[in-house]
């Protein structure tokens, strides 16, 4: 019983690796995107001397340094504000291209602070309807995170059952409790690839044009 509860798909904290990394490397993508966009607007001449020609050259965790060294360069109120804002989700965004390029896990607490982080830097420098593609991916991965628990869950209350019918009956049953731990393996190892094709198909879809 106890090997079955430990097991890390049970946690109430866990996220797949792999569906949390293509998800953070999409995020990346978007907020280098809009990163590079906002500086074209306000910085363009100095970014370009920096070597950011395109946003897949910009380096988030060296966009807050940038903006910081040449802030004084914009008198826009604006800008001045959106720096204002911008320095609170410093570490957050920073957090984000370093999971994403160095492939770090993150329990979900944290994937889902990214996530918010990831909407409000956007915000900020982006405004609300360069955001929409962000919302609609908390909005599925709070979604499928749920019907993924939901499916953990009936599977563990099958397998707690089943340990105790063999623990009535164990002269015959015996066999059935040491391959259960890994039948109960297999299967949530295939809620988890359901989960993470679930994740593919929908990053697929939602950024198809992008």
């Amino acid at each position: 019983m106890e090997i079955i509860s430990s097991s890390p798909g049970f946690s109430v904290d866990y996220f797949s690796f792999r569906a949390q990394h293509h998800i953070l490397q999409v995020i990346q993508r978007q907020l280098e995107n809009h990163a590079f966009r906002f500086l074209r607007q306000w910085l363009l001449s100095d970014s370009l001397a920096a070597g950011w020609t395109c946003p897949e050259a910009l380096e988030l965790h060296k966009f807050f340094r940038f903006l910081k060294a040449h802030q004084n360069k914009v008198k826009d109120e604006c800008f001045q504000l959106t720096l204002t804002a911008l320095t609170g989700w410093h570490r957050v965004i920073t957090s984000i291209r370093h999971a994403a390029v160095h492939r770090i896990p993150h329990d979900r607490k944290n994937l889902l602070k990214m996530l918010r982080g990831a909407i409000e830097f956007s915000k900020c420098i982006a405004g609300f309807k360069e955001t929409k593609s962000l919302c609609r991916i908390q909005e599925f991965v709070k979604t499928a995170l749920s019907e993924f628990d939901q499916l953990t869950a009936q599977l563990k209350q099958k397998a707690l059952l089943k340990i105790s019918l063999c623990e009535c009956r164990p002269q015959h049953l015996d066999r059935r409790i040491i391959l259960l731990p890994e039948a109960v393996k297999r299967v949530l190892q295939s809620i988890e690839d359901d989960f993470v094709s679930k994740v593919k198909q929908f990053l697929r879809a939602e950024f198809k044009s992008s």
